[in-house]
């Protein structure tokens, strides 16, 4: 894709006619023409055109086939470097003004859950902790997972959906959990002054003046309870008995107790009490006594008697799980299910569905409680229903981004808090906004007063930034697959398999590192320290490092490892079983940093061992060289290969060598451009004095972070991306937070019909 490109020609801006086409004419028209058409493009009358921007994909084309020196042909007479910046300038001046005239953020198609999204949304919806291995794999699409193009809903994944939410909504809610109850003796609550308050005899407790008895409760889990006090009184004067209820010296409730012993009653009272001991009082209020009173009514003694306190609430703390503590936040009484189930769902909802609900769509949820009541279940049979229900909704396994407002075709709109904070808790952590996103998406603060790039930095430093480095850099390095290769035990008899797990592992913490570190992006091609442990650290012959566990490593000036380029799980993925492939090493690098990937390949051509005219007791490079001898395969093969050469010191195992075989290695190449190297080293340093590597990370990180592919209408926010991290001495913050700021981020283009919206 094009990038902007500083360099000037003076004050006059160069233009199509009298500067750009004349050169084109004299370099490029032999080839790129009508008849011709070399590589699809037909110069001629592209440059006829006097609105460039109208063939934008193709000057894009030109412009970094200019800049990387790939045209001319290298047997062709070449531009010299100020017709090369002739070029590039005027190029420069057309895509920044269509930065301003034509701004188009893009469209997202709407996004299922993938696997490891599913699995982190569950954890910290219910903290379930829940691996869908039998889940269908997700399609990949620009070389991620987590595409909404490609993120289809096939009947198969539906039916795992469905008993996914079944086994989640078991393990998250225990139905059979019983409630806690404990019954105390009314006499077991004490009073130091028995002429206040005295045992009556059968386990019940008099208070016959004002008083207050009191006994220490243990309680076994924070939540809501209920204490049913059993109890009757003496009535006398003018009204009923009253009974204060505490906790810890704070009035609960007061309660009237008229009843006489022959019929006692019993009155709940309601409290939140968090887990341990607390003190329980009960306090008689209103003493009376008049034995003379000619009054009936108002002639006798007012006492107050308790038989037992009940102590009713959830099942034992201890015993159930995390997820049922979190959901089941209280228990309702007889008739009170329907409102309790709806107090519980409603908060619920909202982060299933990360964003406000209706209370429509709260109560749609809550008939599944009323249901079960109906047929005879429980309350917690109920909600467990209700779970499963939402887990199985779309509104929980897609990411809508719908707008309820009436919107145009082709409109542009600014997201939502809450839609902005599930694409950055997506783009990091593979899940879904914690409270404090969701706290600013309430206020509509998110997006507000640098909140954002706040949130941005604090969301790196949390642990859950791990399933970024999984799921973005394990895919960007292509090593998530490193299981399934399989080094030849014969051509490599110092391999063991549980390599593959250590070398994943480094790649894993130097990217981590350098994140979490905010270090420049540029360390990641050749940073001069890595992760090893004994194992990795001999296999790679690094003397000093003891012990299973990982630490960090400092590497020599001279070492020749550093960077992902030297990974071992990189060299190790971009190999074949017997041997290394300098082609697919080549063109990993043109891929994933250089962003400048090659043409498939012709059809019909067969693999290099299979052409009997290439001398296969040859050195590996003087195959390939012959392989570079068919016209069809040159123009790729002299872009790749003396990328691969360059690695060629490891072999397929990621092992440093001096020979290949009877053959010293020679890892000596040229780009294009003319620039020379040898070897990882000052191959290393070509990368790092470009342009390109910076572009390539920032249009594969805003892919992942967007779940689509990057398009050549977003070329001017990646240019801004880019800018704003050299202007942040390329830190790796100011790539990320220029992505989370970027328009493509925080707005969306309603496509020109919304069928499909």
């Amino acid at each position: 894709m094009l990038s902007a490109r500083a360099d000037e020609t003076g004050n006059v801006p160069p233009t199509l006619e009298k500067d750009v086409r004349p050169l084109l004419e004299e370099y490029c028209f032999d080839c790129h023409n009508p008849d011709k058409k070399k590589g699809d493009i037909n110069l001629e009358d592209v440059t006829a055109d006097p609105k460039p921007l109208s063939h934008r994909a193709v000057w894009e084309k030109v412009a970094d086939a200019v800049e990387n020196g790939d045209m001319p042909p290298e047997k062709k007479p070449q531009l010299t470097e100020d017709q090369r910046r002739i070029i590039l300038s005027f190029l420069d001046n057309q895509f920044a003004g269509d930065c301003k005239t034509n701004r188009n953020p893009g469209h997202v198609t709407i996004r299922r859950l993938n696997r490891s999204e599913y699995r982190n949304s569950i954890r910290d919806l219910l903290y379930v902790d829940y691996w869908p291995e039998d889940f269908p794999n997700d399609e990949v699409g620009y070389g991620f997972d987590n595409i909404g193009d490609v993120l289809s809903l096939s009947p198969l994944l539906m039916e795992k959906f469905i008993a996914a939410a079944e086994e989640v909504s078991k393990k998250a809610i225990i139905v059979d959990a019983k409630p806690h109850v404990r019954r105390f003796k009314g006499d077991s609550f004490i009073c130091k002054n028995e002429d206040l308050v005295r045992p009556l005899g059968d386990d019940t407790q008099g208070f016959y003046r004002e008083g207050e008895a009191s006994r220490d409760i243990d309680f076994p889990g924070s939540g809501d309870y209920v204490l049913r006090i059993r109890a009757y009184g003496d009535q006398a004067g003018p009204e009923a008995p009253k009974l204060s209820v505490r906790i810890d010296g704070q009035e609960l409730q007061v309660i009237s107790v008229p009843a006489f012993p022959d019929s006692p009653q019993s009155y709940d009272v309601k409290l939140h009490a968090e887990k341990g001991g607390h003190r329980v009082s009960l306090a008689y209020l209103n003493n009376y006594k008049d034995e003379n009173n000619p009054d009936p009514k108002l002639r006798g003694d007012r006492n107050v008697f308790v038989k037992y306190v009940e102590l009713t609430g959830t099942a034992d703390a201890s015993k159930l799980p995390e997820s049922h503590k979190r959901l089941i936040t209280k228990m309702p009484q007889p008739g009170e299910e329907h409102a309790v189930a709806r107090e519980i769902l409603q908060p619920f909802l909202k982060r299933a569905y990360r964003r406000p609900v209706s209370d429509t769509e709260v109560e749609r949820v809550v008939r599944f409680v009323d249901l079960a009541i109906e047929q005879k279940g429980t309350f917690l049979e109920g909600m467990q229903v209700a779970v499963q229900a939402v887990l199985c909704s779309p509104e929980f396994l897609f990411r809508w981004e719908l707008d309820t407002r009436e919107v145009k075709p082709g409109e542009l709109r600014t997201l939502t808090d809450y839609q902005v904070a599930s694409r950055l808790s997506y783009f990091l952590w593979s899940s879904m906004p914690d409270e404090e996103l969701f706290a600013l998406a309430d206020k509509g603060e998110l997006c507000q007063d640098g909140n954002l790039e706040k949130q941005t930095l604090r969301m790196m430093r949390d642990w859950r930034a791990r399933e970024f480095v999984n799921n973005f850099a394990d895919q960007w390095l292509q090593i998530r697959n490193i299981w399934e290769v399989a080094p030849d035990p014969a051509a490599f008899p110092n391999w063991n398999d549980e390599l593959k797990g250590l070398m994943k592992e480094e790649a894993e913490r130097f990217f981590e590192a350098i994140m979490k570190d905010d270090r420049s992006v540029l360390d990641l091609l050749d940073a001069r320290f890595t992760f090893l442990n004994e194992k990795l650290a001999r296999f790679y012959g690094i003397d000093g490092v003891e012990g299973n566990d990982f630490r960090r490593v400092e590497l020599p000036a001279n070492s020749p490892r550093g960077g992902v380029l030297t990974l071992g799980g990189v060299l190790l993925a971009t190999s074949t079983p017997n041997r290394t492939s300098p082609v697919i090493r080549g063109k990993w690098i043109l891929e994933q940093i250089l962003g400048t990937p090659p043409p498939a390949p012709p059809p019909n051509v067969p693999p290099l061992a299979e052409q009997n005219a290439v001398n296969q007791s040859a050195s590996l490079r003087q195959r390939l060289q012959q392989h570079m001898s068919k016209v069809e395969c040159a123009a790729c093969h002299k872009r790749m290969d003396p990328l691969g050469f360059a690695l060629e010191n490891f072999d397929a195992t990621g092992a440093w060598r001096d020979k290949d075989g009877k053959f010293p290695v020679d890892a000596s190449g040229k780009l294009p451009n003319g620039k020379e190297f040898n070897g990882p080293q000052t191959l290393r340093e070509v990368l790092r004095s470009g342009r390109n590597f910076k572009v390539t990370l920032a249009e594969k990180m805003m892919t992942y972070a967007l779940g689509r592919g990057v398009e050549s209408y977003d070329r001017c926010a990646v240019d801004a991306v880019v800018a704003k991290m050299t202007e942040n001495g390329d830190k790796f913050s100011a790539l990320v937070t220029g992505i989370v700021t970027s328009e493509p981020f925080l707005k969306r283009k309603e496509p020109e019909t919304l069928a499909g919206n």
